[in-house]
């Protein structure tokens, strides 16, 4: 049997719909994309310009640091307990107003260190859910899965924090997560969580893969003026130039001078919910980190429940950005292993999700007429 790739399917499905486009209409269409394209250009060698200039600044105001250690801190580093937690979900459904969250939740423990083969643990579980339409399950689904993470956060400080010396766990995902999710419960569950791993001394880091949002170009604003950053519209518009100079120049990982959300002048949906944690006690720090010239750049986060000095700070992500990128991203690695083995091992598909609804809908529709409704999931 012939097997493709993903990624070859998808060429060959954009050629398809290409393909299947009124000739006419294409015409016209590409004939504007190359005019599109040659604006795209001139604006990007603008960006590319100011971004070395602003790389320079940046530079000078001693907001990048470097990611170096000797072999005697390796070996140190190596020795550091930590956990890394995932979760994912599907929504399936809707037939008679209900709707299905399938999701996993992996936990994944190396106690004595760096391993490359820590422990792992996965769960699975199917929520039934009542909701109007799809984004509303989608919404709930998300919180049966974040309930689920905080418990497996619980788990693992209760692991890790038996060992009485500074520990870490990795969540793949920010800190506050949903990010803009303001039900006063569920933020006093998921404070006690985290709250409960720092009184065991387990660190809590957020791993951020997708970099959104505008505070540190906010910070930008504030400290340099508007018009030195005017050319970019969000953080990862202006990080992923400004740090591809600085990796460069430096031959080694970089990340930024670590910033707390209590410092940015946004006033989003973001901000407000930050506050919400805040006013409890939790401080989330976080830096802007980039492995490699071609990697992508990542949001680093820190939990504190304590006031940190600016020293502190400092060297609280010398020592996490030397576990993450030293000890365990691995060579043609960007990601620490064990944020990929989390993620890899919860990861729910969507088509295993669609085969477990119609199985579930089998059995609840075998008897009498009721196998009719199968129709409307085929």
């Amino acid at each position: 049997m012939f097997v493709r790739s993903l990624d070859e399917l998808k060429k060959l499905i954009r050629k398809i719909e290409f393909n299947k486009t009124e000739h006419e209409l294409l015409v016209e269409l590409v004939d504007k994309a190359m005019k599109a394209g040659e604006g795209e250009r001139e604006r990007l060698e603008h960006i590319s310009k100011k971004s070395h200039e602003l790389f320079k600044m940046l530079k000078g105001m001693g907001l990048f640091y470097q990611i170096k250690s000797d072999d005697k801190s390796i070996d140190t580093l190596k020795r550091i307990p930590i956990g890394a937690v995932d979760g994912s979900f599907q929504v399936v459904g809707g037939t008679g107003g209900r709707w299905y969250a399938i999701f996993g939740i992996s936990q994944i423990i190396a106690e004595k260190g760096f391993t490359l083969k820590p422990v792992i643990k996965v769960d699975g579980g199917i929520e039934p859910l009542e909701a109007v339409d799809e984004g509303a399950a989608h919404h709930k689904a998300e919180i049966v899965m974040m309930l689920g993470e905080m418990k497996s956060f619980r788990k693992i400080a209760e692991k890790l924090g038996s060992s009485k010396k500074d520990c870490y766990l990795l969540i793949d995902g920010p800190v506050i997560d949903p990010p803009l999710y303001m039900n006063e419960e569920y933020i006093e569950s998921r404070v006690d969580a985290l709250r409960f791993c720092i009184e065991r001394n387990v660190n809590v880091i957020g791993f951020v893969k997708r970099v959104m949002g505008s505070n540190y170009l906010s910070f930008l604003r504030n400290e340099l003026g508007k018009q030195q950053v005017a050319e970019f519209t969000n953080d990862l518009d202006l990080l992923s130039t400004v740090m591809f100079d600085a990796v460069k120049e430096a031959s080694c990982p970089i990340y930024t001078y670590p910033l707390s959300f209590d410092e940015s002048t946004e006033k989003d949906n973001l901000t407000l919910v930050y506050r919400c944690y805040s006013d409890r006690g939790l401080t989330v720090y976080y830096s802007y980190y980039k492995p490699s010239l071609r990697g992508r750049v990542f949001r680093v986060e820190y939990a504190s429940f304590k006031e940190l000095s600016e020293q502190k700070v400092l060297e609280k992500f010398d020592e996490i950005l030397s576990v993450i990128n030293i000890v365990w991203t691995l060579p043609g690695m960007e990601e620490p292993l064990p944020i990929i083995i989390a993620h890899n091992k919860c990861n729910v598909r969507r088509g295993a999700a669609e085969t477990l609804y119609y199985e579930i809908m089998a059995r609840a529709l075998s008897k009498g007429d009721l196998h009719l409704w199968l129709e409307s999931i085929t």
